[in-house]
């Protein structure tokens, strides 16, 4: 199971949202490079990079995460307003390794693309809210259960889902473990959580209950130094 630091970029700085409010936001650092060389040196194999600017319509942040890979040997999954088959080309020539679709995989037709092009390079982020569907930056709610999301991604061949309780990214309230111990047991994706890690109790509870967990991304709880990454990656 990887432990994945998150670098959420907002105006080229490293934020973090509470719930994905956009007005609820906290600055960690102006310079993303030193925070994934950070995260590499503690032993981090992959990045979670989110760009916000581009989720909320506001520009992108794609010369920051091109200069994470050239200037750090690591991984990077990158989600946030990708909302166009040359966006995903334009993400994968710059040598990101995987894709994180929000909105447009609801679309049938654009995710059969997106998966040409991309092949096992393509996760879905699966973003519950209240138990719908959150899309759009986490500003609306379709009227589709999260169960029947699943099993419609399941249908279009996605092999990898990043899920996330909306309610409580950025809270450090903890995992809903029994939420995603089911999601788990019902769904065969590489499924990576994320959502209100605040303890490493919540980092050994995912490991040794949630058979499907590929991996676990934290990003408030490291940032706000209520446990290290080394510790984590020992679990």
């Amino acid at each position: 199971m990887l432990i994945i630091p998150a670098i959420d970029l907002y105006q080229k700085k490293v934020v973090r949202l509470t719930k994905g409010d956009e007005t609820n936001c906290k600055v960690y650092s102006n310079d993303p490079i030193s925070v994934a060389k950070k995260w590499k040196d503690q032993g981090a194999k992959w990045l979670h990079l989110i760009d916000l600017s581009a989720a909320f319509s506001k520009g992108d942040n794609t010369e920051i995460i091109e200069g994470i890979i050239k200037n750090v040997d690591i991984s990077v999954e990158v989600g946030g307003g990708i909302r166009s088959l040359e966006k995903i080309e334009e993400l994968i020539s710059i040598g990101v390794q995987r894709l994180i679709l929000g909105t447009k995989a609801t679309e049938s037709n654009f995710l059969k693309k997106a998966l040409e092009i991309g092949g096992d390079k393509i996760a879905v982020a699966v973003d519950e809210k209240k138990g719908k569907l959150a899309i759009k930056g986490w500003q609306e709610s379709v009227d589709l259960s999260i169960a029947q999301y699943l099993k419609y991604l399941k249908e279009q061949g996605i092999k990898w889902v990043i899920y996330t309780d909306v309610s409580r990214d950025g809270t450090l309230e903890g995992f809903n473990l029994e939420r995603i111990k089911q999601i788990s047991k019902d769904y065969q994706f590489n499924l990576i959580f994320s959502g209100g890690v605040s303890s490493l109790e919540d980092v050994k509870n995912v490991k040794e209950t949630v058979a499907q967990a590929a991996g676990i991304v934290i990003g408030k709880a490291l940032y706000e130094q209520k446990f290290n990454l080394l510790d984590a990656l020992a679990i």
